[in-house]
């Protein structure tokens, strides 16, 4: 019979760094983690008896929960230990192995018997900045734009940044975040407008709902064991192959005015947006998480209600665009069914560029080499779309851990569609009096059954 095991350490902060001081506990009511790409925050919601039976002696080891002991123990209130602001690391497991299971901050602590925990991950941390700092060089506040109160929406609430994945990467560096940063794997946005108000996740949600780039945390494991929180900033979070994007090119670009792009072109467009960089980036050797999981029907899969989709069923069609400087006119590049309702518009600025119009060779050719690149961004997004796979999900227990983007095989059930390798959208973590378990939404077809 297998033990649950939980264990929660509470981390003091300074400005949202530890500050070395920690309290350990090892019983709640109940816990529930919520985790998925498509959102930028995993968040966790702990249930804890409002009052705790701690022992003095190790005030200075960490508080932890004790059992009836003759030691000399006393009643405290668990407010005294779970703060705003301060540092929150989750581990689950079985048999007396622990995994972690979520690393963030305490939002908010509400409710009084019991206490409810809830907490975000490291994305908190973007969210106490800015995206334009007051005193950058380049797009901060002049001085006759200040004002004493730093609260005082400045009169000038815009700034004009050329490169925004640039600026995104300098601003990441200079906040000193808790955490690893990933390669940034976005291609050329072009000019952006950004809000001074906004904080580095408005700046980020802004990206996702103008060019679908997305941004989310990720717990992982370097070939010591060591866990950390990455940041993943990418147009491809599924991380499709260059191979996929070739081939839903090819089999959408509308065949009325298909002209077909050279190799060299479309390589060199595709690269633009680091697939061949990160198509194995969440493979590496990782020695406490998986990346992949295999489930069976009627052994450790509880219950399931999923869906089979088909690509076909979608008739859509996107479309990316470019502006320069000396052109009113953008060049277009639009992909997917020819019957199909245009479902998002891709808009980008170059503000850095002139097109060449008085030289017709040259200009036909940089023309060529721009609708390479813009048929590959609506490619990529065009292939979320349209995946062949799942909707649904899985009830499983709590090995083997899975996290968003692992890839799940499945087996033995009557339907024989189900039985392959799918790519996990969304994972819904709970423990408590009900046991372990997991609820695994599962997306997109990565590997057919052989």
């Amino acid at each position: 019979m297998l033990n649950l095991n939980c264990k929660i350490k509470v981390h003091e902060t300074k400005g949202l760094h530890p500050t070395g001081k920690v309290f350990q506990f090892s019983h709640v009511k109940d816990i529930r983690i919520q985790s998925s790409y498509k959102n930028f925050t995993d968040t966790a919601t702990i249930t804890i008896p409002k009052a705790i039976v701690t022992s003095s002696l190790n005030n200075s080891l960490g508080i932890e929960l004790a059992r009836r002991s003759p030691i000399d123990f006393k009643q405290r209130s668990i407010n005294e230990f779970f703060k705003i602001d301060y540092l929150i690391e989750v581990f689950l497991g079985y048999n007396g192995e622990y995994k972690p299971a979520f690393r963030g901050y305490i939002r908010e602590v509400k409710g009084d018997a019991p206490v409810q925990i809830v907490c975000d991950d490291m994305m908190y941390y973007l969210k106490k900045y800015k995206m334009i700092a007051t005193d950058d060089p380049e797009l901060g506040l002049r001085d006759e734009e200040k004002d004493d109160d730093e609260n005082e929406i400045p009169r000038n609430n815009n700034a004009v940044v050329e490169e925004p994945i640039k600026k995104l990467k300098q601003r990441l560096e200079n906040i000193n975040v808790p955490f690893e940063v990933a390669q940034i794997e976005v291609e050329d946005l072009g000019t952006r407008t950004i809000d001074r108000k906004w904080n580095i996740v408005e700046f980020l949600n802004n990206l996702k709902e103008d060019f679908d780039v997305y941004s989310f945390m990720r717990l992982e494991a370097d070939d010591d064991g060591n866990t950390k929180s990455v940041l993943h900033v990418t147009s491809n979070p599924c991380l499709y192959k260059e191979d996929k994007i070739k081939e839903i090119i090819d089999k959408y670009d509308d065949s009325t005015k298909k002209v077909k792009l050279p190799v060299r072109l479309l390589n060199r467009a595709i690269s633009l947006l680091g697939v061949n960089d990160v198509v194995d980036f969440f493979r590496a050797k990782d020695p406490i998480y998986p990346g992949e999981g295999r489930f069976r029907f009627h052994y450790n899969i509880i219950n399931d209600n999923l869906k089979i989709t088909e690509e076909e069923v979608k008739k859509v069609k996107v479309r990316a665009e470019i502006s320069y400087v000396n052109s009113n006119v953008p060049i277009p590049e639009e992909i997917g069914d020819p019957d199909g309702s245009l479902v998002k518009r891709y808009v980008f600025h170059n503000n850095k560029e002139e097109l060449d119009f008085n030289n017709p060779v040259e200009f036909k050719k940089k023309k060529e080499e721009i609708k390479g690149v813009l048929k590959t961004i609506a490619g990529v997004r065009l292939a979320r779309l349209k995946q062949t796979g799942v909707t649904g999900s899985i009830t499983t227990f709590g090995e083997p851990f899975i996290r968003p983007l692992d890839n799940v095989s499945l087996e033995n059930a009557e339907d024989a569609e189900k039985n392959n390798v799918f790519q996990v959208e969304e994972v819904e973590r709970s423990y408590g009096i009900g046991g372990y378990r997991q609820v695994i939404s599962l997306g997109r077809l990565l590997e057919e059954a052989k």
